[in-house]
This record gives C-alpha cells, structure tokens and sequence, in this order.
C-alpha cells in the first residue's frame, strides 16, 4: 500500500511538472499570476487591463514608501518598498490580489483616465484587489 501511494505522489508531481514545463512555469504561483483569467495585458486602460478586480489602487506619487530603495546587497540584488508592501500583502491579505509596474500616463486626451502607453508614459505601481475588506485594509497600511 505504501509503494502505491509512493507511486501515485511520483505520477502526480510528474504530471504537475510537465504541466508548468508546458506554459514555461517555474511552480504553480507563477503560473496563476501569468494565467490570471482577471486581467487582460493587451487592453489600453487600466480598468479594461484588472477587469475582473474590483479595486485599483495606483502609486502616483514617486516619493511614496513604495519607489524607496531600503537595502542595496551589492551584487545580491536591493529591496525597495515595494517588496515590503508585497510582504505585508501576502501575510495579511485573504483574497485575490496582484501588482504589476506599468508605463502609464493620465492626460485629457485620455479622459483623465489611466492608460497604457509604451512611449510617453511614466512608470507606476499598479495593485488590484477582489475583496472590499482587502483593498480597505491595504488602503489603511499604506495610504496615499
């Protein structure tokens, strides 16, 4: 019974593992986040871009907690903000959520609505939430 057992969690991993090979996934979180069916990456606005979300929540303000650099490892890497707001979501939050750094802009011509636009945008920190309660909580840690 045992050998069984062993052998069906090998046949399961294996099929797991082929599965994300497949879709060019490192595990299965990466794989949820590239395969969101509540988002469309082509749209060219932003609340066509989270279209399943309910609350967006954008960065503008480049002095925020968010785009400061809070460690340099060197030739390790650097932690900014943004991976302490990551964190802190992931620890706190229960419902869906995610973040994306999109070059947008807000003008006029756009009905002072956020767009997507690869050329004369600006980068910001874009966070999308499902849940009310979520997108409150987050609102209340980390403001602006």
């Amino acid at each position: 019974m045992m050998a069984l057992n062993l052998i069906r969690d090998r046949y399961n991993k294996w099929k797991e593992d082929r599965f994300l090979k497949k879709h060019n996934c490192r595990n299965r979180k990466e794989y949820e986040r590239r395969f969101d069916p509540d988002y469309i990456p082509w749209a060219p606005q932003i609340r066509n871009y989270y279209n399943g979300y309910k609350h967006i929540h954008c960065f503008e303000n480049y002095e925020n907690f968010v785009y400061k650099r809070i460690y340099d490892y060197g030739p390790g890497g650097y932690r900014d903000g943004f991976h302490e707001i990551c964190d802190w979501c992931e620890e706190n939050l229960s419902g869906k959520w995610r973040y994306d750094i999109l070059r947008v802009m807000k003008a006029p011509s756009t009905a002072n609505q956020w767009e997507v636009n690869e050329l004369g945008g600006g980068d910001h920190w874009f966070f999308a939430f499902m849940d009310d309660e979520d997108y409150f909580m987050f609102k209340l840690q980390w403001g602006s």
